[in-house]
């Protein structure tokens, strides 16, 4: 296959979900790429997403913004800038909303109204005989063939019955059929199905499509499943879908008319049942035991009862047949030839169903410097201390490859690895690890909190720990272990587990005794959990001297903590842990023993919870007048100690 090496590629949709995995797919090849956007600003909070500098990064000169709209006519383009499109031997068409409830008027603007503005401009393109490719990013659900086509109103009446969005996508499907076929480019269709996080940690900021899924689970409205075992919903990486467009970029002689379905084969894919149950489990709600029929659900979901489910019955159109036959041969015939991977990653799914759990009750959570990665078992939070971005498997990469391959950086120094305590996350901790600029470092969430899936182990502290020092093991080198509260019980654990794999050992404020006896019914921690308001919280922070004052809690911790709890994961997983924390065994005297000889503990004198055993004073042990939780209350003061033990 003859490849282009040198194209100028013209795309919509680079601001998306699959738009900005493409992007940073295409920055790894030697193509031009003009990126329609709205506005400067919004290429501005792109490039800091991928980690590009807006004004300096090599890149720039080669992928660059023009400022457009796809529902404006001409796209929006100012005269200098469509000479510069104009320029482009390439088309990927990705752009339009993650929207099923859209109105008609709106999905007429953004998709079918936006296709033939995009065939104005493969026109003229095509008259200046430029355009080798156009790529045009559809969905599965496109009913459109070569010989259905040239006999739409059928196919057209069927789709009228079916929601606006689904209607002017498909639409819009056939105008750039009909399009290609009037003005002679090769064309190619590229129909992803229901898009969800990456095969590397499973991060899925688009909380559509299947967050619809683990919503409705997480509220206890899935314990009868729409279709059960005949049928299921087709899923597919997002970074599988930009490293397929990436690679039909690359060629230099398409076929004039291809149609390419990104989904697994049916028969080796969960079906809807057990898709929802794993979701159910992942969550830790009461697994499904029935199923419905979609269509009755969706006439269901019509009418006033079904409205209150908050469940829009256009997310059913997603759900199809197991024996509904896709043509994927193309598809698969192309990525075999390239050996690419396509396949959903099922250990990624829990992932992928903490992460949409983390973000329906958080939202949109930016930490600016730092990229998703995980760690073994642990989702995390990372930056690398040279400014570069850090990821987690492989080895070191371009700025712009390491959010989506994820490859470890090689460290000049031990990373620094931080472990939150309980009614806490990984986010909580941010502060603090920004106070140490030169080093790279890691933030973990443990076993069933922030983004990380729980462990489902029957002894629910030895799942964290068995889970951290798994963590541990994920690094090329040692690293400098820093834990807060549970974890710093926790790290002390792994400590004694692998010593060799831990080059310092912090703990702040650790839990090394038993927890009070009120916490032993995990049943009860729940049910108070559940109950746990805003009023409540700071009374008992307070109370329990997690803080000195009011003005001592950060109220970004307050919205963190409550907004948490409201997903049935974390709240069961707190509830355990804090119930387990009552029974934690000390350590054997021996083990003990080493453990306070090479640890350094940082101890807030101010808490009430918990006291300073007199063996732990053999440590090296600093005391500081503060409550319990200063590490987030006085993360500049935290860092300052800890650089004087010692990282």
């Amino acid at each position: 296959m003859e490849v282009i090496h040198l194209a100028h590629i013209f795309m919509t949709g680079g601001t998306g979900f699959i738009g900005t995995h493409t992007l940073e797919q295409l920055s790894q090849e030697n193509h031009t790429v003009s990126v329609l956007v709205r506005s400067s600003l919004r290429w501005e909070q792109i490039c800091k997403e991928l980690g590009w500098s807006y004004s300096a990064a090599p890149m720039t000169s080669r992928i660059r913004p023009v400022i457009g709209d796809l529902g404006t006519p001409g796209l929006g383009l100012s005269h200098a800038d469509r000479e510069k499109v104009m320029t482009a031997n390439v088309i990927i068409h990705a752009g339009g909303p993650m929207d099923i409830r859209i109105s008609e008027a709106k999905a007429r603007v953004v998709f079918l109204q936006a296709a033939e503005e995009m065939l104005r401009l493969a026109a003229d393109i095509q008259l200046r005989g430029g355009l080798k490719h156009f790529i045009h990013v559809v969905g599965f659900k496109s009913p459109w063939t070569d010989e259905n086509m040239h006999n739409p109103a059928p196919v057209i009446a069927q789709l009228e019955q079916g929601p606006p969005y689904e209607l002017m996508k498909c639409l819009a499907d056939l105008r750039i059929r009909e399009g290609a076929q009037e003005l002679g480019f090769p064309l190619s269709i590229v129909h992803p199905s229901v898009v969800i996080g990456s095969s590397q940690h499973g991060e899925t900021p688009q909380t559509g499509g299947l967050g619809i899924l683990v919503r409705a689970t997480a509220r206890g409205l899935m314990s009868i499943v729409p279709g059960g075992s005949t049928h299921w919903l087709p899923l597919v990486h997002v970074d599988h879908v930009a490293s397929f467009v990436n690679l039909l970029t690359k060629e230099a002689a398409p076929p004039s008319t291809q149609t390419y379905y990104l989904l697994d084969d049916p028969k080796v894919s969960l079906s809807m049942q057990e898709l929802v149950a794993m979701i159910a489990k992942e969550l830790r709600v009461s697994k499904p035991h029935g199923s419905i029929s979609p269509k009755w659900l969706s006439k269901l979901l019509g009418t006033s009862l079904g409205q209150k489910l908050g469940i829009p019955k256009e997310s059913l159109e997603f759900i199809v047949k197991k024996n509904t036959p896709f043509p994927v041969a193309p598809k698969e015939s192309l990525l075999h030839k390239h050996k690419l991977p396509n396949k959903v990653q099922g250990e990624i799914l829990p992932f992928t169903i903490a992460d949409l759990d983390f973000q329906l009750v958080h939202g949109h959570m930016p930490a600016e410097g730092f990229v998703r990665g995980k760690r073994g078992p642990l989702a995390s939070l990372e930056r690398s201390g040279t400014g570069r971005r850090t990821s987690t498997e492989g080895l070191v990469r371009s700025d712009a490859e390491l959010r989506l391959e994820r490859k470890p950086l090689e460290p000049q120094k031990n990373t620094l690895l931080f472990v939150h305590g309980t009614l806490s996350g990984a986010d909580c901790l941010l502060p603090l690890a920004a106070q140490f600029p030169e080093h790279d470092v890691c933030l973990v969430d443990l076993p069933g909190f922030g983004r990380s899936p729980y462990h489902h182990a029957s002894d629910v502290m030895e799942g964290h720990i068995a889970a951290l020092v798994e963590a541990i093991r994920a690094f090329d080198s040692p690293v400098t272990l820093v834990g807060h509260s549970l974890g710093g019980l926790l790290a002390a654990h792994a400590y004694a587990r692998v010593p060799e794999r831990i080059h310092r050992l912090h703990l702040l404020q650790p839990a090394l005794q038993p927890a009070a006896r009120m916490y032993r019914s995990a049943r009860l921690n729940h049910l108070a959990l559940r109950r746990l308001r805003e009023k409540d919280l700071r009374k008992q922070l307070l109370a329990q001297r997690c803080f000195v004052d009011i003005s001592d809690i950060p109220t970004s911790y307050v919205t963190y903590v409550l907004q948490e709890l409201q997903s049935p994961r974390v709240r069961k997983s707190t509830a355990e842990t804090l119930s387990a924390l009552t029974r934690a065994e000390a350590f054997p005297p021996q083990q003990q023993a080493e453990l306070l000889r090479e640890a350094s503990i940082l101890w807030g004198t101010q808490d009430r919870a918990l006291a300073l055993a007199e063996e732990l004073r053999s440590a090296r042990v600093i005391e500081i007048a503060a409550a319990h939780h200063f590490p987030i209350s006085h993360p500049e003061l935290t860092a300052q100690l800890l650089r004087q033990q010692g990282l």
